[in-house]
């Protein structure tokens, strides 16, 4: 449960500190600390890689020890003393089950960690313990298996309605779609070799050859879901969702979005508030859906934290980021206007350090 903490720290000046600071859309996560206008907001960043890109934006920032580490918490617990940390923003699973596992130890000086209890921590990382979290609880979910050897695989798959139908597989426990495949018959391997592609495509008897000697790992197949594909953000306590803003996913890379839409479903909103009430989440939570063929959607993934494009949000009137914050620290969340359609187009953008450490343009 979220503790109500004193509001006198209200609009005071307060230090926030952001893992994971190497991402790639770290910069719009920070920005979203660094509009804010109510208070001035002190970023420290922490990563294991010392370029890592949010460092040049932050106004302090930290080397540490990876998420899986026994020196992390350690090494995060004494940057938040030293730097006198209100709230920690988690943003990667490797970093957000050992920081919910030992919240306790941060409270103690003073140092609230903005994400859910480590159980739900730990099922929502899990995609096949989320699903099947789903199932118990009756709630729409994607049609999957949770096969533990090869030839359960290959039996799934074909279940699945494989060749006919392609079928999803992808790694229990992940991030950024590392090992997303979508299995089907008809591709063209020589036209996925010569030719630049995004598609994470492959066959089962490729797939089958891979496994077939050896420790199979824990995966998740899954029916593929062709419609249209939202990712789901809301700002929650205690289960009830505080602010809801669904957005549609243009052209999406495996793991990325390159271009979002800000796109109200009461379907959609409805689905999602059963889903964070049911694993009684807190804070900044993302989920992804997709349509069926059936025109059903379906939840395939949740996100418990920061999500990537979460900075859509604030260009559509709801800065997440800060109100997760603000939730954090006991404070009212304002009343937001979801502006609808709002579109994010992404980009790459370079950086310049001089040989002094200082950044540059050109």
């Amino acid at each position: 449960m979220i503790e109500l903490f004193s509001k006198s720290l209200a609009m005071k000046n307060i230090n926030v500190m952001i893992t994971s600071c190497g991402g790639t859309v770290m910069p719009g996560i920070i920005q979203c600390l660094k509009i804010v206008k109510e208070r001035k907001i002190k970023v420290i960043g922490v990563d294991m890689k010392k370029d890592a890109v949010g460092f040049y934006m932050c106004d302090k920032h930290y080397v540490v020890p990876p998420g899986n580490s026994p020196d992390y918490i350690d090494a995060v617990l004494n940057i938040s003393k030293k730097e006198n940390v209100d709230v920690i923003l988690p943003i990667s699973q490797q970093e957000f089950i050992p920081l919910s596992r030992h919240k306790q130890l941060f409270e103690n000086i003073g140092t609230i960690i903005a994400c859910s209890d480590y159980e739900s921590m730990k099922t929502a990382n899990d995609k096949g313990l989320f699903l099947e979290f789903l199932k118990q609880k009756n709630l729409p979910c994607a049609d999957f298996y949770l096969p533990k050897t090869i030839d359960e695989f290959e039996e799934d798959v074909y279940k699945l309605g494989y060749p006919e139908k392609p079928v999803v597989m992808k790694p229990r426990i992940s991030a950024g779609n590392k090992g997303f495949r979508i299995l089907r018959e008809d591709i063209d391997k020589k036209s996925l070799l010569l030719n630049k592609t995004d598609d994470a495509y492959a066959n089962l008897s490729d797939i089958t050859k891979i496994f077939k000697n050896g420790t199979f790992p824990d995966l998740v197949v899954m029916e593929y879901l062709p419609g249209e594909e939202y990712s789901v953000d809301l700002l929650v306590k205690n289960g009830e969702p505080l602010i809801i803003v669904p957005k549609v996913r243009v052209d999406p890379l495996p793991g990325l979005s390159r271009v979002g839409i800000v796109k109200k479903n009461p379907e959609v909103e409805k689905l999602v508030s059963d889903i964070v009430k049911a694993f009684d989440f807190n804070y900044n939570i993302n989920i992804q859906l997709k349509y069926s063929e059936n025109g059903v959607p379906l939840p395939y993934e949740v996100n418990p934290r920061i999500a990537a494009t979460i900075i859509l949000c604030a260009a559509a009137g709801a800065n997440l980021v800060y109100y997760g914050v603000k939730l954090a620290l006991g404070e009212e969340i304002p009343k937001v206007d979801i502006k609808n359609g709002i579109k994010m187009v992404r980009y790459w953008k370079e950086l310049f350090i001089g040989e002094d450490g200082e950044l540059f343009e050109i």
